[in-house]
């Protein structure tokens, strides 16, 4: 492996002031017990920045907001499931 000028390099920035990786004493081991998409800030790749600022870029977010709570009330009466909170589990019976 070599840094030279003209090679791309993929990084990620991460934020280290959430309660979920601060302090961090060990920055390995803080990436692998608290690793979640969450603390992403910034990811470079091949030049182009992909996520900024915690957000996607280039994401057209329209689509999957209106399918996603589709998707929800359809699973939900398929199963039986109301999405007025009332819904509780059931003990299983032995």
């Amino acid at each position: 492996m070599s840094r030279t000028p003209g090679k791309d390099a993929d990084v990620i920035l991460l934020r280290t002031g959430g309660l979920t990786v601060f302090p961090v004493t060990d920055p390995a081991g803080t990436i692998v017990a608290a690793g979640h998409p969450g603390p992403v800030d910034t990811v470079p790749i091949a030049g182009r920045v992909v996520k900024r600022d915690g957000v996607q870029a280039d994401v057209d977010l329209r689509a999957p907001r209106t399918r996603l709570p589709e998707s929800r009330d359809r699973v939900a009466a398929a199963a039986g499931v109301p999405l007025d909170g009332a819904w509780q589990p059931q003990p299983k019976s032995v």
